[in-house]
């Protein structure tokens, strides 16, 4: 059951548009409008995805007058997205140590 649980959970995360609008909520909570303009999305494509991660439970939504504000549920999902980044960027500088060795190699 807990693997079918963080299966799940890393689908949510499997669309690049909603990790940005993950990480733009580190900002602070944010309407469907800010963020349309801060992500450069569509407001119908924003407004899917952020149903979706409402759904999981990875924003919660507060009423300010007329206006719906995301904000994020449960900060530790930003550890999680930093940690995926310090990944990445240490497998790029292992590719581009392996890419230096390759030319280093061609040279001699």
């Amino acid at each position: 059951m807990r693997y079918d649980f963080k299966a799940e959970f890393f689908k949510v995360l499997a669309n690049p548009l909603r990790i940005r609008i993950l990480d733009a909520l580190r900002d602070g909570p944010q309407s469907v409008t800010e963020l349309r303009f801060r992500l450069d999305a569509e407001q119908a494509t924003l407004s899917q995805h952020l149903s979706i991660l409402r759904s999981r439970n990875f924003v919660l939504t507060k009423r300010r007058g007329t206006t719906i504000l995301y904000e994020i549920s449960d900060p530790a999902i930003w550890k999680l997205l930093d940690s995926a980044r310090e990944i990445f960027d240490n497998q790029l500088v292992s590719v581009r140590t392996a890419l230096a060795t390759l030319r280093s190699e061609e040279v001699t």
